[in-house]
């Protein structure tokens, strides 16, 4: 990863294809105008950047393509306020500023050899899909795969259509893709939280990886019904992106927990260990 001598130096992106998602999300495929940039950039898993409009400002974005990729990244943008909504208004060929990656991210290299289950709700796909397509693309270090995607409703599925497209290959490679809604009465799949389906996962429990990404009041229940099901603490995460604003432990908006154990979701995270989520006041 290249560093800036200034923290909030930008550099040049370009729109190269803009995929409407659902009502309010939107997929992002950028290019770095300088193609010496471009080819040293590299981010984990989990990590994200700073995304600027001038004169407008500027959100902190997951990333949610693979990693594998050189000189190109994906962003999935909810359109959710002014600097998102100009961003949502984008054409390809129009230039965006970008800083980045920030943030710690899922440590894959300790997935490797094990099983992956990975959960979403609502935006959660968003992360998590960065994990999935590092993992096809390095599938030979990995086992079992399963997804759990849940949203309200059918046309809230973030990435509906790409994991459906994906069933034959995923049942050539072991990978067990689940959509679930919670409230969608014409939704034809499967129903109720992704808690709820944990009985139909590929994995197993005693060598598996987890990652979870949803709101803040999925991870309890999902903690619980893990822990009931045998899988192991130390190897659940989760990415939280609650609050955070510069990106670089600046501002002080993202603080989390004690004076005894004080940390920064954009710095020291935005992915925690279960041990964290449960012991820092604030993190759920």
């Amino acid at each position: 990863m290249m560093q800036s001598r200034n923290i909030y130096d930008t550099h040049v992106c370009r729109v190269l294809r803009v995929y409407p998602l659902t009502d309010t999300e939107k997929l992002f495929l950028f290019r770095f105008e300088d193609p010496s940039i471009g080819m040293n950039w590299r981010f984990k898993p989990g990590t994200f950047v700073e995304l600027s409009q001038p004169g407008v400002g500027e959100v902190p974005i997951s990333i949610c393509s693979s990693s594998m990729r050189i000189g190109f990244f994906e962003l999935c943008i909810r359109n959710a306020g002014r600097v998102t909504q100009k961003i949502h208004s984008l054409k390809p060929g129009d230039t965006v500023g970008i800083r980045g990656p920030y943030g710690n991210g899922f440590p894959m290299e300790k997935f490797e050899g094990r099983d992956l289950l990975l959960v979403a709700a609502g935006l959660g796909m968003a992360p998590l899909r960065s994990v999935f397509l590092y993992a096809l693309d390095n599938r030979w270090q990995f086992g079992n795969i399963t997804i759990i995607n849940a949203a309200k409703t059918g046309p809230e599925l973030l990435f509906m259509h790409e994991l459906d497209a994906m069933r034959d290959i995923a049942e050539a490679e072991n990978i067990t893709i689940l959509q679930t809604t919670t409230r969608d009465e014409r939704w034809g799949g499967l129903k109720g939280r992704a808690a709820t389906h944990l009985d139909k996962v590929n994995v197993d429990p005693n060598n598996t990886a987890v990652a979870l990404c949803g709101p803040p009041h999925m991870y309890k229940s999902m903690f619980e019904e893990l822990m009931r099901r045998g899988f192991d603490p130390r190897r659940i995460f989760v990415t939280v992106e609650r609050r955070m604003k510069c990106g670089v432990g600046k501002c002080g908006h993202c603080n989390i927990g004690t004076a005894a154990n004080w940390m920064y979701v954009c710095k020291d995270g935005p992915v925690f260990d279960y041990y964290d989520m449960i012991s820092t006041p604030g993190l759920i």
